[in-house]
């Protein structure tokens, strides 16, 4: 089968830079052409209307101008989260979801505001208005939303309370393909609202698919192309000591990190994440350490709690000793229970979790409880899987780490 041809979403800044100087233009066309296909999502050259016509006739030519994928279903929950299937070009499926932000997604930002000392220029007195009357609290807007993005068709690492791992590993997406979910996902929301934060905890192990993710995290960042500011992205891992090295250093660390730990000791640690096994916690550890956080930055510890499993009061104790001097904030998320899962994982009990949360809380660690969003569309945490019964994968193949 002849390679596939680099789609242009995952060209980069010099890739086009170099295009179009081969054809006799400027460089800067090459800034232009970004800010098209990936600030405006037009990715028709006919439509570049700040080219010169004897360019976009040349790249109309050589480009399609729609994505080698399609919008193969869309579901909305009662919530506002929606999952978007994408069917590739080779009749994969891959997953995005939309987020409806709300007021506990602001109280989890990562930035802290400035000392209280800190000196505020004087204001001018306010005049005096009359008393208008009384009218009913401005509801919380709804309208803007974080998208979750997908690095791999299934995924190698088969974590046990995760649905995308249940079909195994088929390919990594290239970071065309990754780019290409922002695109039909603000196609999707249309009028209705504005990405205002990314995450990258779809399907797959994004570090095992280190390469594109950078690729594709280069283009999203970029001011001349997705313009989206770095700390407003989130890659989520297992933890990959290596991964997580290389996307420190190319970042500087202004990438935010989600660990997703689950428990602190090694034998529960891998009856939920066989994978662990070859990735020991104090490695890990030791790789968050290290990684460069900016001023008022955190890594975000993630623990699925499972009942039964690993949502105790001890368990909770373990990650306070795991967790201490780490700079941190963690996400509990209760087990979202799916079809064909393991019959021994069940949801924890509201009462566990709030202790588990009052346990952390009391160690200093800011802690945060996630609801289920998108549940009943099979959007939620862990539930994500490319298709609904797994029919139009290819064999799984095992791939290690």
């Amino acid at each position: 089968m002849p390679e596939r041809p680099r789609q242009p979403l995952e060209l980069s800044r010099a890739d086009l830079q170099a295009l179009v100087e081969s054809l006799g233009q400027p460089r800067y066309r090459g800034d232009q052409i970004l800010a098209w296909l990936h600030g405006r999502d037009v990715l028709d050259p006919a439509d570049m209307t700040d080219l010169p016509r004897t360019l976009r006739e040349t790249l109309a030519a050589a480009w399609s101008p729609t994505p080698d994928s399609t919008v193969a279903e869309v579901a909305v929950s009662t919530d506002g989260t929606t999952r978007i299937d994408l069917s590739l070009h080779d009749a994969a499926c891959t997953q995005t979801v939309l987020i409806p932000e709300t007021p506990d997604d602001v109280e989890d930002e990562d930035d802290t505001p400035p000392p209280a000392s800190a000196a505020l220029p004087a204001l001018p007195p306010l005049p005096v208005l009359p008393t208008p009357s009384p009218q009913p609290p401005i509801p919380w807007t709804r309208s803007t939303f974080t998208q979750c993005l997908s690095t791999q068709v299934g995924c190698a690492f088969g974590c046990a309370f995760c649905r995308s791992g249940s079909v195994g590993f088929v390919r990594h997406l290239s970071a065309g393909e990754i780019l290409v979910q922002r695109h039909w996902a603000r196609r999707t929301l249309a009028e209705r609202g504005d990405i205002a934060r990314t995450v990258v905890m779809g399907i797959g192990e994004p570090l095992h698919n280190l390469e594109a993710l950078l690729a594709a995290l280069r283009l999203l960042a970029d001011p001349r192309a997705g313009g989206v500011s770095p700390r407003r992205i989130t890659v989520s891992t297992i933890g990959l000591p290596e991964g997580i090295r290389r996307l420190g250093e190319e970042f500087e660390g202004r990438i935010g990190l989600a660990w997703s730990l689950h428990a602190a000791d090694e034998e529960t640690r891998r009856r939920l994440l066989p994978a662990a096994s070859r990735r020991p916690v104090a490695e890990v550890v030791a790789a968050l350490r290290a990684y460069p956080l900016p001023p008022r930055r955190r890594i975000t510890v993630e623990c699925v709690l499972v009942g039964g499993v690993n949502d105790s009061v001890h368990h909770a104790r373990d990650v306070v000793r795991l967790l201490s001097g780490l700079r941190c904030k963690a996400n509990l998320i209760p087990f979202n229970p799916w079809l064909g899962a393991k019959t021994d994982l069940a949801a924890p009990a509201v009462a566990a979790v709030e202790a588990y949360r009052e346990t952390l809380a009391a160690a200093g660690i800011s802690v945060f409880v996630r609801k289920p969003r998108g549940a009943d569309v099979l959007a939620a945490c862990g539930q994500l899987l490319g298709t609904s019964d797994g029919g139009r994968f290819p064999p799984p193949r095992d791939v290690g780490g």
